[in-house]
Parts: structure tokens; C-alpha cells; sequence
């Protein structure tokens, strides 16, 4: 039976070439959890969730991965977050004008709006050996976001990149195969031979079988080499003082005003899909009590 939200590396010790898969269930759900998202956009959502995983899954060093989406068409902001543990948050925005297309689960929505306009990906490193994040601003090529960070991962590491990303709402998951140097050496047929068998991959196949057995299945005369998975989870701990703090930051006269005039107020974070709720007693006693050193964000929305 499969595992369930699951990361796990493997290798071709014959072939030099390594790759990752990545299953998520109830993390992904959990992202999509009371959001009433189209589905074109879960599905969207849960494949940026899965290639997310995928990368900061082989960070070298502890850190958070970001991916950020802008795109001129249907979908008009994807954002992944996740940390070396694989925690993951994420959020989506589409424009209502399109919901008619985007009830189809199919619709591709990357590099579509026939504008001139590309999609973009902004991708942000937060790793403790760096003083500032590191960021990196790219096109996304391509009308898949399989296509585009494929594209992308051979632009970056030079190194021929094989990639399968799928979700249907319920699941989703990722495989990902690169050629390492001294791979012709090892085998010159070799990765060849795997992008030929990896070809023939079925979503369906993606989403149903254990690591083990579907890598044993799609290539089953190679020896492959699969380490220990490592869980993911959805990352949605609540962080009341963050929250405390940010409330603080605004100040007693708007947070006031705002429960004025709707009774409570009333914050969401977007990317870790929670919502805090604060009483007009549970406000007066924040601005009551002694005042710590404020950490504000800009992640949560206020209403």
C-alpha cells in the first residue's frame, strides 16, 4: 500500500543519474481546505505544492523555499512555501472573469492569456548560511508548470531534467530524473533509456503506487538504489503571538475601529490557511498588557 505523504530520493548507482518523488494527501487537502477552489486551480495548486517539495527536499543546507507565480491569465498568483522539514503552506488567486474555464480540471492556464505577456516565477531562499534571503526572478517557458521547471532546472544546473507533476484535487504528486555528470561514461545509452521508459508514465500511476513499486515497475531491469522517505505535512501551526504582534504594529486606534465596525476582528492567514479571531475583550486586553518587541507580517489579511 502507499505511503501517504511522502518524499523520498532515490538513484541509478549503474547510470549516474538521481532523481525524487513526492506524494501528498492530506497536506494537500489541507491546502485547499475551505477555499472552494476551481479545479483547474487545485490541480494547479497541487502540482506547485508537489514540485515545491520536491526542491526543498534536496536543499544542501536548512532552509525555506518560496515559489512565487504571477501570470497574466486565468490564474493569476500561485505561492508554495516550504521548509527543509517539509512543512508546506501555500495560497492561490484566479480571476473570476475565467471561472467558466476553470472548471475544467484540464484547462492549461500557464502562459495562456496570448497577451505577450509570461508568466513569471519569483523564487525566494531563506537559509541560514545566507545574511539576506537569496531571490531569483525567472520567465516560466512553457504551457505546464512540468514544462516550465523543467525548463528551468536545466537552465540553472546544466544538467539534462526529466519531470512529471500531477494533482486531481484529492492527491497529488511529483517524480523528478536528472542526468548527472558521468552518466555517458557509465551507461551512454543510459539516460536515454530511463526519459524512454519515463515517457510512458501515467498520472494515474504517479498518484496510485508506492515509491518502491512504481520505480520497480516503470524500470524494471535497472538497479535503483531508494533511501528512507521523509514525511510531509501541511504547516498549518498557529502562531497567536506573530498575530498579537502584528496587531500591536497597527496600533490601538485602527485595530479598534476595525472592531467597531464588524464586531470582531477578524485575521486569515492566506498562506498557512487559518483564520484568528479576536473579541472586543481579547483586544483590550492586547493593548493592555506590556507591550513586547513587535515582529510584523504581511501574510496575514485583515477584514
Amino acid at each position: 500500500m502507499r505511503e501517504t505523504d511522502r518524499f523520498v530520493r532515490f538513484h541509478f548507482p549503474e547510470l549516474s543519474i538521481r532523481g525524487a518523488l513526492v506524494h501528498l494527501d492530506d497536506s494537500y487537502r489541507a491546502l485547499c481546505q475551505g477555499r472552494h477552489y476551481p479545479p483547474a486551480v487545485s490541480r494547479m495548486l497541487g502540482e506547485m505544492a508537489s514540485i515545491t517539495a520536491l526542491m526543498a527536499g534536496q536543499l544542501k543546507h536548512p532552509g525555506r523555499l518560496t515559489f512565487q507565480m504571477r501570470d497574466p491569465g486565468p490564474i493569476s498568483l500561485l505561492v508554495m512555501d516550504c521548509t527543509d522539514q517539509l512543512g508546506l503552506r501555500g495560497t492561490a488567486q484566479w480571476r473570476p472573469e475565467h471561472m467558466e474555464a476553470l472548471s475544467n480540471p484540464s484547462t492549461a492556464c500557464l502562459n495562456s492569456a496570448g497577451s505577450g505577456e509570461e508568466s513569471r516565477l519569483m523564487m525566494t531562499l531563506d537559509a541560514h548560511q545566507f545574511s539576506t534571503p537569496w531571490q531569483s526572478f525567472v520567465p516560466l517557458v512553457g504551457k505546464s508548470l512540468a514544462d516550465a521547471f523543467a525548463h528551468y532546472l536545466v537552465q540553472s544546473e546544466q544538467q539534462p531534467t526529466e519531470l512529471m507533476l500531477t494533482a486531481n484535487g484529492e492527491q497529488a504528486a511529483g517524480l523528478f530524473l536528472q542526468k548527472m555528470p558521468g552518466a555517458d561514461e557509465a551507461d551512454a545509452d543510459g539516460w536515454n533509456r530511463i526519459c524512454h521508459l519515463f515517457a510512458t508514465l501515467k498520472p494515474e500511476e504517479l498518484l496510485g503506487l508506492d515509491p518502491a513499486d512504481l520505480l520497480t515497475r516503470l524500470f524494471p531491469e535497472e538497479l535503483i538504489s531508494l533511501a528512507p522517505g521523509q514525511a510531509v505535512h501541511h504547516a498549518g501551526e498557529r502562531d497567536w503571538d506573530k498575530v498579537r504582534n502584528m496587531l500591536r504594529g497597527l496600533g490601538q486606534t485602527e485595530v479598534e475601529a476595525i472592531l467597531k465596525e464588524h464586531g470582531a476582528v477578524v485575521i486569515h492567514d492566506d498562506l498557512s490557511n487559518l483564520e484568528y479571531r479576536f473579541n472586543a475583550d481579547e483586544i483590550a486586553a492586547l493593548f493592555s498588557a506590556p507591550t513586547p518587541s513587535a515582529t510584523t507580517s504581511s501574510g496575514p489579511t485583515l477584514h
